[in-house]
């Protein structure tokens, strides 16, 4: 580390640790903070325990944590480190520590950057003490740690930076979350709910089932606002206008489907299904491969896969393709996880803990059939067998759950909008993508001062 702006952390910090003991945990009342809780800069509470308020007393003797505070673990979860938020009542858990920035000398977001670089991380590498059962720094040593802190104004201005990447973040996930509403919104309308049928039936007189009337009604109801649009002809013509029963209650409305769409098994309209390759990982090169963690909120992260060594551990004709629904099929709280490939931006497969289902296009469109795996998510995550820790998706039930079809051009007239939809949805997630890589590149070079803040000034357009 270079002489330019380093002091010691006890030059800018006053250091703090928790209590070293576990007082009885409730249900609500004060957080309990957790070292589980600090993961890549950020404080998920949802991670702490809580405790009462006599016990906070208790507990809060050394240091109560406060707005600005930078949280830190100083044994196993070495490195990790988020600032604590305004208006939460917590005290510190066990194994975690707080700097209480002075704030003449370093703000507090600026001192979590520096503690998150690389260069901080690597000396608290050097300075770690290695135990039998598990490593720390030590916090008496943590105030001659050094760190880079230049000017407040240079802080502020790097700060102002770094913090224009998460809204921009944040901005394209709003829009995605808007464009998986749409279409799922879409999806539900015509293939689960049956509007345009229930409209067809209305306008010819057909009758309609009891079981559907509280659909009809709600239909009705929509008909009647001034602001409703009815279908276009050439769509709502496409659909038909009856129901029959299929005698299958898990499909349709009670068993009532429209006319003429076909009950089938999910391995009758794929053309795979089947999981991904037990992986030899490696550190550099390789083929990337998705892992569980890769697949939530219907999204593939590719961001968190990892990669296989090819010459240990073959992928040949295993890649995933676009139109592949990745589902999640190990463990409780992840088994039934789904997400549609909508990008492949390398070759990629998956892991084993992951099942691939990849559409017969010649029955389901691409985009059509990853809406319907989404309407199945639920009872997809209710298919799992095994004890609480082994719960496993079996490819073969997975395979029998049956499924509603309609006939091809029916499908097809959903298939253009999902697509776009899609589209813009991908394309989001590839600048999200590009802006981490360029945040994470960016952050280290401009705590280390290897570039000036003026160089950046297009990163805040």
């Amino acid at each position: 580390m270079g002489n330019s702006n380093i002091v010691k952390i006890g030059d800018i910090a006053e250091v703090f640790d928790g209590p070293h003991a576990t007082p009885k945990k409730i249900d609500v009342g004060p957080f309990f903070l957790s070292i589980s809780s600090l993961e890549n800069g950020q404080l998920d509470l949802s991670k702490s325990a809580h405790i009462s308020d006599e016990q906070f007393e208790k507990w809060t003797r050394r240091v109560t944590p406060r707005f600005g505070d930078v949280l830190f673990s100083y044994e196993t979860r070495l490195g990790e480190a988020a600032l604590m938020p305004d208006g939460v009542k917590a005290c510190l858990g066990r194994r975690m520590g707080l700097l209480r920035p002075q704030k003449n000398r370093v703000l507090p977001e600026y001192l979590l950057y520096a503690y998150l670089s690389p260069e901080f991380q690597q000396q608290i590498k050097r300075r770690t003490n290695h135990g039998a059962t598990v490593e720390r720094i030590s916090l008496k040593e943590l105030p001659d740690f050094e760190i880079r802190i230049p000017s407040i104004e240079e802080q502020r201005q790097v700060v102002q930076v770094i913090k224009a990447f998460p809204r921009k973040l944040e901005v394209n996930q709003q829009v995605n979350q808007t464009l998986e509403q749409m279409a799922q919104a879409l999806f539900k309308s015509w293939f689960i709910d049956f509007d345009p049928v229930i409209d067809n039936a209305l306008a010819a007189g057909n009758p309609i089932p009891d079981e559907l009337a509280h659909r009809v009604e709600i239909r009705r109801k929509a008909q009647a606002l001034p602001d409703f649009q009815p279908l276009p002809d050439h769509i709502r013509n496409l659909f038909p206008s009856e129901f029959e029963q299929t005698g299958e209650p898990t499909v349709g409305i009670d068993g009532w489907v429209p006319k003429g769409w076909s009950v089938m098994s999910l391995g009758d309209v794929t053309k795979e299904l089947r999981r991904g390759i037990s992986p030899k990982y490696t550190d550099e090169g390789g083929v990337q491969v998705v892992n569980q963690k890769c697949i939530r909120n219907h999204e593939v992260n590719y961001a968190l896969s990892r990669r296989n060594d090819p010459t240990l551990r073959k992928v040949d004709g295993r890649e995933i393709e676009i139109g592949d629904v990745l589902v999640n099929s190990t463990g409780v709280g992840t088994l039934g996880r789904l997400a549609q490939v909508n990008a492949v931006p390398e070759p990629t497969v998956v892991d084993s803990h992951v099942t691939v289902v990849r559409p017969n296009p010649q029955i389901c469109p691409i985009y059509f059939f990853g809406q319907l795996m989404v309407s199945k998510e639920r009872s997809i995550e209710s298919l799992g067998e095994g004890s609480t820790g082994q719960t496993e998706l079996s490819r073969r039930i997975l395979a029998e759950q049956l499924v509603l079809v309609p006939p091809y051009e029916q499908a097809m007239l959903i298939e253009g909008q999902l697509k776009s939809l899609s589209d813009k949805s991908s394309l989001n997630l590839k600048q999200n993508s590009a802006l981490a890589k360029l945040r994470d590149t960016l952050l280290p070079k401009l705590i280390s001062g290897e570039i000036n803040i003026k160089d950046t000034k297009e990163c805040n357009g």
